[in-house]
């Protein structure tokens, strides 16, 4: 009788078929994590224009944007007040992102004398010296100022120290911020803190591009209206995403800063993503400060885990996705909300 086939592969053809398969999926895979990453970079996009819109809201209320940083309008000689312990913008754009009550908390925080104002200068050391380990609501994680293709701890790490002393740093265990107020080129920007805006001085810069640098004043301002945007909503930068740190007293909580206003402000003074091109660890490890353009130390940057650049909000609520390779002199002026100069397409 005749022999029946035999059914099933050998040893050859299942090698094949696994070698196919390894090969769709290598080819397949970039082309997942590009949509991954394309899908994460629309979510970013749209957490920066809710946060404009919030401004726009919380300055038709107020009748003023709000201040960079609440702190002290001059500096003192007081090792423990620091010109830059504050709240920060964000917290004044809680309740127009529905976060009405990590902003209840907020005001609401016990601290003798803030409680019911927290926009004073110095509420943190004053926290720490009433007892009060984390401001109440400042621990909130807010989604919106969390872009899902950024990689760092939700929330400030509770084995964090400040480098000037022993303590914990004063905003242990407050929510992260992947998003950032624009200082601007010359403190000319959207935000700043409190003796920062009072100051006066001059910068130089090449503003029409000639090549040759002019001189400009600054003018003490207390408190910036969109009327006092000369250059158009459309052209000046007022949000912009710096997800990164120099070291832990830099880190970016939403909250506000106690030693460095860095966390919660950037410049447009330096390259997009700040020369770094990419995730990287944090802090940075001397090796990667090395590529900072100012120095070693620099916590002034706007970074982006997204390849390429980063997202920025302008004043209108727009935003635009600004590349690595954007004119320096560019993306100064286009945070400098006073220069006059004006830009066709980005």
């Amino acid at each position: 009788m005749p022999k029946r086939p035999r059914a099933g592969f050998t040893l050859v053809e299942l090698l094949v078929v696994i070698a196919i398969i390894g090969v769709l999926v290598a080819m397949l895979l970039p082309a997942v994590q590009s949509a991954r990453e394309a899908a994460r970079r629309v979510v970013c996009s749209s957490n920066v224009k809710q946060i404009e819109l919030a401004l726009l809201n919380t300055h038709d209320s107020m009748g003023e944007f709000p201040k960079g940083l609440y702190s002290a309008s001059k500096s003192t000689n007081d090792a423990n007040q620091s010109p830059e312990d504050g709240l920060s913008w964000m917290s004044k754009i809680l309740p127009a992102l529905e976060e009405q009550g990590a902003y209840d908390r907020l005001v609401n925080n016990g601290v003798p004398g803030y409680n019911g104002d927290p926009w004073k200068p110095y509420i943190f050391v004053q926290a720490a010296m009433a007892g009060v380990e984390t401001l109440p609501g400042a621990d909130t994680v807010v989604p919106t100022f969390l872009c899902p293709s950024t990689d760092l701890p939700t929330s400030m790490p509770a084995s964090a120290y400040f480098n000037a002393g022993d303590g914990k740093d004063l905003r242990y265990a407050f929510g992260t911020t992947h998003y950032k107020g624009s200082r601007g080129f010359c403190d000319n920007g959207m935000f700043l803190r409190t003796e920062e805006a009072l100051a006066s001085g001059s910068c130089s810069a090449d503003y029409d591009g000639d090549g040759t640098l002019e001189k400009v004043e600054k003018k003490p301002k207390r408190s910036v209206r969109i009327t006092d945007v000369l250059d158009g909503t459309s052209k000046t930068i007022s949000v912009g995403e710096s997800a990164y740190f120099v070291s832990l007293t830099s880190f970016p909580t939403w909250a506000g800063a106690f030693y460095e206003d860095g966390a919660v402000m950037f410049k447009t003074r330096d390259p997009v993503n700040c020369n770094l091109g990419g995730p990287r660890q944090f802090p940075l490890s001397d090796q990667d400060r090395k590529y900072l353009p100012s120095g070693s130390g620099s916590d002034d940057c706007s970074y982006s885990w997204h390849p390429g650049g980063a997202q920025f909000g302008f004043v209108d609520g727009s935003v635009h996705f600004l590349t690595e390779d954007l004119d320096v002199r560019i993306f100064q002026l286009l945070g400098d909300r006073r220069d006059e100069q004006v830009y066709g397409e980005l």
